[in-house]
């Protein structure tokens, strides 16, 4: 109902704007309308996957799109619409006086589809609250599908008339709803888990208002932004597995809003120099009362409900955030520029510190904050034979803490950034490039170095190079190569400890007179990652390992010049990857039947996708064009954690007498596999 008010609205002010227009208004467009057939052969996740984005379902369709024009020597109004009536469709409208003022007007529709027809034992799929009583038969499950749909809608209005100041103000709204997969602890300590179905019902409000002065050498600007987001759902209540009579909870995403104030400015400055400077300051907060219970246990017997003894009963969240950013451009010599700069952020974390505490243990939740500075220097110079370098120096600084922590396990990182890259202009016909960064990153601990940390805060060393070259050996002939390397080695004994990567490109197109156009590509990236424990128990090393490679080709051919054209397009995308584990001899022996070969991962996230496209378009007049033609997609997936697939583990089984391994799960993601099928035909009018 909004999308038809909304197409309603827009066509009304389309035709009271075209009214007040003078005699001189030029009116142009295109009007097209295309039916398909689609046909998907796939299952729950397969034909998700193939209508992941779009609204594909397996029948007739028949899509319209409408671009339109009005303009004249003191206005102008453009009016777009794409897939009109589906869950893809787009509405947009834009007009105005010619410096005066100018508007905009959109409406906007996409789904994004996991996996359909999963299944639960719960009932209520979608709401937020879960009850029923887990059985081992899936196929009497209750079924739905893991997609949400995105809406937003919204206009704006620019103001230029008052020159040399301006206004702006725009507001956008978008929704949220459908359904997304949650993972659960039925059982503390241990226990089996249970994936259920979480609602999404989010709402998100966006204004921003902005003014300010433009005329030589100044550029000042002042604006605001609010934001607010509201979820109907707080929290998601289930009847635990092991004792349907308890009910436990989950919480959801809480209520929040935003607010920022920024400045902008920016000063023409002598040697042909320009001074920027960019600030901003924000505030977001949000509350929600507190969880003051939970259902723990690893059997039916043994599961009860744990009550929480809290500091408070309600948590309230506040956020604080400066940034600072100052840059310097300079163009003093015809031969040298110059970039000088230096960012500031800093998040403060205001949150509420609230303890809990069981029979048993404490614990306290500890705000996380942390202050980034960076400050660098970037040259540019025109070398004789028309060679060009440029290179760069950046420090990066960044403090992190606990609010309240008596021991911190947060590093403080040091990034040390040196860049260059060396272009040479000296033929037409050819530009050839080389360029090479380098990170040195430190990663300071205040306390004793933590044995479980995350890498990402890890100290590196890392190099990356890169190459390419254009050719343009004739005006009708392009041909692009590059070539990619890096290699990061992470200051780790446990977890990720170095990141290696190949890649490398090239793609080309060519025309021949007015016969046909060919333009292809290929592209070949090799991935792998160390990984490893050598701390704790149980040493372990893995290497993980992916290669992508793909290629398109693809043909325009012009068998009656302006009237009658054929198309065809070929894309094909493979990744293989697997992990080379290697366990420690003394825990291979415990599991009967192991060794280190047969404990590898032989695919771990494989998958081939390729595609095929025909296309006839004939023009039977200058305005009128119709085409013809036939897709066809193939996607094959497999990776060892979705092979096989079990609803329940074990299989057959009751999950509640098999402790940590056991599991109820909905499909998510399952058989992502899929063919696809489309003929399609259409009429395009362009006036």
């Amino acid at each position: 109902m909004r999308s038809r008010t909304i197409i309603l609205v827009l066509l009304v002010m389309i035709l009271s704007f075209s009214v007040s227009l003078a005699e001189e208004t030029r009116f142009e467009g295109e009007v097209s309308v295309e039916g398909a057939y689609v046909g998907v052969k796939g299952g729950e996740g397969g034909k998700a996957k193939f209508t992941e984005y779009r609204d594909f379902e397996e029948r007739w369709r028949l899509f319209g799109n409408v671009d339109l024009g009005l303009e004249s020597d003191r206005y102008f109004l453009n009016f777009n619409a794409n897939d009109i009536a589906y869950d893809t469709q787009r509405f947009e409208l834009d007009g105005g006086i010619w410096g005066k003022f100018k508007f905009n007007l959109f409406y906007d529709e996409i789904p994004h589809n996991f996996t359909f027809d999963v299944r639960t034992y719960y009932q209520g799929a979608g709401s937020h609250n879960l009850s029923g009583t887990p059985n081992v038969n899936f196929n009497t499950w209750n079924t739905f599908d893991y997609s949400i749909e995105r809406k937003q809608y919204g206009t704006g209005f620019k103001f230029p008339l008052l020159k040399p100041f301006f206004f702006d103000i725009s507001f956008q709204r978008e929704e949220r709803d459908g359904i997304k997969a949650a993972g659960l602890a039925a059982g503390s300590p241990g226990g089996p888990i249970v994936e259920v179905p979480e609602p999404i019902d989010y709402t998100t409000n966006n204004l921003k208002l902005e003014g300010g002065f433009a005329k030589n050498p100044f550029f000042l600007s002042l604006g605001f932004i609010y934001s607010d987001f509201n979820n109907s759902n707080d929290k998601l209540t289930f009847a635990h597995p092991l004792v349907p009579s308890l009910i436990d909870t989950l919480a959801l995403p809480p209520d929040n809003n935003y607010y920022k104030g920024f400045f902008k400015g920016a000063l023409k400055l002598p040697l042909n120099s320009k001074f920027n400077v960019n600030l901003g300051y924000s505030t977001a907060k949000s509350d929600t009362t507190l969880t003051d219970s939970y259902v723990s246990g690893n059997s039916a017997a043994a599961t009860t409900r744990t009550t929480l003894t809290l500091s408070q009963p309600d948590f309230q969240g506040k956020i604080k955030t400066q940034n600072y950013a100052f840059v310097l451009t300079s163009n003093p010599l015809n031969f040298v520029d110059g970039k000088l700069f230096y960012k500031f952020y800093k998040k403060d974390n205001e949150s509420d510190v609230v303890t809990q505490r069981t029979a048993t243990a404490t614990y306290t939740n500890f705000p996380f904050e942390y202050k980034r500075e960076a400050a660098g220097i970037d040259l540019g110079f025109r070398l004789p034979a028309r060679f060009m370098f440029s290179t760069g120096y950046k420090f990066v600084k960044t403090e992190r803490k606990e609010e309240g922590a008596t021991e911190e396990s947060l590093p403080d990182n040091k990034d040390n950034i040196y860049s260059m890259e060396l272009r040479w202009n000296g033929l037409d016909l050819l530009t050839p490039k080389i360029g090479y960064e380098k990170l040195k990153r430190s990663a300071d601990f205040k306390e004793l170095t933590p044995v479980n940390r995350r890498y990402a805060y890890a100290g590196q060393d890392r190099g990356t190079y890169k190459a390419s070259i254009d050719i343009f050996p004739a005006e009708n002939l392009n041909l692009s190569l590059g070539y990619a390397y890096k290699k990061a080695d992470y200051s780790e004994i446990q977890g990720l400890t170095g990141d290696k990567r190949d890649a490398f490109d090239i793609s080309a197109d060519y025309t021949f007179r007015k016969l046909a156009k060919l333009y292809g590509y290929l592209d070949y990236e090799w991935i792998k990652f160390d990984q490893g424990n050598r701390v704790t128990a149980g040493t372990w090393e893995a290497k993980q390992k992916d290669r992508g490679w793909g290629y398109g080709i693809g043909t325009e051919f012009y068998v009656i010049p302006e009237k009658l054209t054929l198309f065809f397009h070929h894309d094909y995308l493979k990744s293989n990857g697997n992990v080379d584990y290697t366990l420690n001899p003394i825990t291979v022996t415990t599991v009967p039947g192991a060794n280190q070969d047969n404990i590898d991962i032989l695919r771990w996230d494989d998958y081939t996708k390729y595609a095929l496209k025909f296309k006839a378009a004939y023009n039977l007049t200058k305005s009128l064009t119709v085409s013809a033609g036939y897709v066809y997609e193939r996607f094959k997936y497999n990776d060892a954690q979705l092979d096989d697939y079990q609803f329940i583990n074990p299989p057959g089984g009751n999950p509640a007498t098999s402790t940590s391994n056991g599991a109820w799960l909905t499909g998510y993601q399952k058989d992502q596999t899929y063919k696809a099928s489309l003929i399609f035909t259409g009429v395009t009018y362009k006036f």
